[in-house]
């Protein structure tokens, strides 16, 4: 949602069939945490509220033990055990370590797949500035990406800035930067039916990298 001329953009999610939020206090000891999502969680994004700290991400396709951060562009970490190296179920994931500090609470935003509103996946990249093609089964309104086994920004797209014909530019903004929106980028072209990648920017097609993404309608 965004005001008319403003220089401001925010995103917000409202909890249903494919989106929650949980909150839940470390003990110092692995930890159980349930959830309403309802489905399996597919992308989560868990932090410390009560400490500085990163939002760590898991993604289904990279698994449990290979983390994300959301705030820097880095590569995954892998060979992580904060979520017990352990994937989530339909109503629990799993922390342990850094993600169940004593005494220190947590917030965790959990999001899945649901036909015809959102999509978690991921693609390969083949380095050419005709890439590849994802189905969705709707047209994406909003797109976040990352390459997830090297660095690379987490860049994010959306309808109401505009998303550009190919060859045509369209804004991008970066969840971890504070840099103004950049309008120079040919990334994306989006179809009735998903999008496709039409640049080979290692930011979202290096040859044979790896990418992950989160879609919503």
């Amino acid at each position: 949602e965004s005001t008319f001329g403003s220089n401001y953009q925010s995103w917000m999610w409202k909890r249903h069939a494919g989106m929650d939020v949980v909150t839940f206090d470390g003990t110092g000891a692995n930890l159980t945490v349930a959830h309403s999502l309802n489905a399996v969680p597919e992308f989560m994004w868990i932090k410390a509220k009560s400490y500085g700290g990163e939002w760590k991400v898991y993604q289904k396709d990279r698994g449990p033990t290979n983390i994300l951060r959301l705030a820097i562009s880095n590569a995954e970490e892998t060979g992580q055990t904060v979520l017990q190296s352990t994937n989530p179920t339909k109503t629990h994931f799993f922390t342990s370590g850094s993600l169940s500090l004593s005494s220190q609470s947590y917030i965790a935003m959990l999001f899945a797949s649901v036909d015809g509103i959102s999509k978690v996946g991921s693609y390969t990249g083949n380095g050419s500035t005709t890439g590849p093609s994802v189905t969705t089964g709707f047209q994406p309104r909003l797109i976040i990406a990352k390459r997830a086994n090297d660095s690379g920004s987490w860049v994010i797209y959306d309808s109401l800035r505009g998303f550009g014909t190919v060859g045509g530019t369209h804004g991008q903004l970066s969840l971890n930067s504070n840099n103004a929106e950049s309008n120079s980028s040919t990334f994306f072209q989006v179809s009735s039916t998903g999008f496709s990648v039409h640049d080979d920017s290692p930011a979202v097609n290096g040859n044979n990298d790896n990418y992950i993404y989160y879609v919503h309608a």
